[in-house]
Protein backbone atom coordinates (compact mmCIF):
# COMPACT_ATOMS: atom_id res chain seq x y z
CA UNK A 1 0.00 0.00 0.00
CA UNK A 2 1.82 3.29 -0.97
CA UNK A 3 1.23 6.74 0.88
CA UNK A 4 -1.81 7.89 -1.52
CA UNK A 5 -3.62 5.09 -0.72
CA UNK A 6 -3.39 4.88 2.66
CA UNK A 7 -4.12 8.48 3.05
CA UNK A 8 -7.37 8.08 0.67
CA UNK A 9 -8.75 5.56 2.97
CA UNK A 10 -8.11 7.67 5.98
CA UNK A 11 -10.31 10.25 4.30
CA UNK A 12 -12.82 7.92 3.46
CA UNK A 13 -12.91 6.79 6.98
CA UNK A 14 -12.75 10.39 8.43
CA UNK A 15 -15.94 10.78 6.33
CA UNK A 16 -18.11 7.73 7.19
CA UNK A 17 -16.93 8.05 10.94
CA UNK A 18 -18.85 11.49 11.63
CA UNK A 19 -22.22 9.87 10.50
CA UNK A 20 -21.81 6.99 12.03
CA UNK A 21 -21.00 8.49 15.40
CA UNK A 22 -23.96 11.02 15.26
CA UNK A 23 -26.35 8.26 14.26
CA UNK A 24 -25.32 5.96 17.13
CA UNK A 25 -25.58 8.94 19.77
CA UNK A 26 -28.60 10.08 18.67
CA UNK A 27 -29.99 6.95 18.18
CA UNK A 28 -28.44 5.16 21.64
CA UNK A 29 -27.14 2.34 19.28
CA UNK A 30 -24.07 1.29 20.93
CA UNK A 31 -22.88 -0.49 17.55
CA UNK A 32 -23.04 2.21 14.93
CA UNK A 33 -21.12 4.49 17.94
CA UNK A 34 -18.21 1.76 18.44
CA UNK A 35 -18.06 1.42 15.03
CA UNK A 36 -17.95 5.45 14.33
CA UNK A 37 -14.90 5.68 17.24
CA UNK A 38 -13.38 2.71 15.49
CA UNK A 39 -13.16 4.48 11.96
CA UNK A 40 -12.06 7.74 14.18
CA UNK A 41 -9.48 5.96 15.35
CA UNK A 42 -8.19 4.35 12.54
CA UNK A 43 -8.26 6.90 9.92
CA UNK A 44 -6.22 9.29 12.37
CA UNK A 45 -3.73 6.33 12.63
CA UNK A 46 -3.37 5.55 9.22
CA UNK A 47 -1.39 8.49 8.19
CA UNK A 48 0.91 8.40 11.19
CA UNK A 49 1.79 4.71 10.33
CA UNK A 50 2.23 5.67 6.88
CA UNK A 51 5.36 8.04 8.69
CA UNK A 52 7.38 4.31 8.71
CA UNK A 53 6.75 3.15 5.74
CA UNK A 54 8.78 2.38 3.22
CA UNK A 55 8.27 4.89 0.29
CA UNK A 56 11.02 4.02 -1.82
CA UNK A 57 8.71 2.71 -4.72
CA UNK A 58 5.99 6.15 -4.72
CA UNK A 59 6.81 7.76 -7.30
CA UNK A 60 7.68 11.64 -6.73
CA UNK A 61 5.77 13.95 -8.09
CA UNK A 62 6.86 18.10 -8.31
CA UNK A 63 4.19 20.44 -7.99
CA UNK A 64 2.58 22.08 -10.63
CA UNK A 65 0.61 20.57 -14.07
CA UNK A 66 4.01 20.71 -16.47
CA UNK A 67 5.38 18.29 -13.92
CA UNK A 68 2.49 15.77 -13.61
CA UNK A 69 3.21 12.66 -16.31
CA UNK A 70 -0.62 12.13 -15.85
CA UNK A 71 -1.66 15.23 -18.04
CA UNK A 72 -0.77 15.30 -21.36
Amino acid sequence: MDKLVAETVALILMFLAFPLTSRGATTGNTLLLSLGLLCVIAGGALPIITRFMDHSKDKVRDAGIEFDDRAS
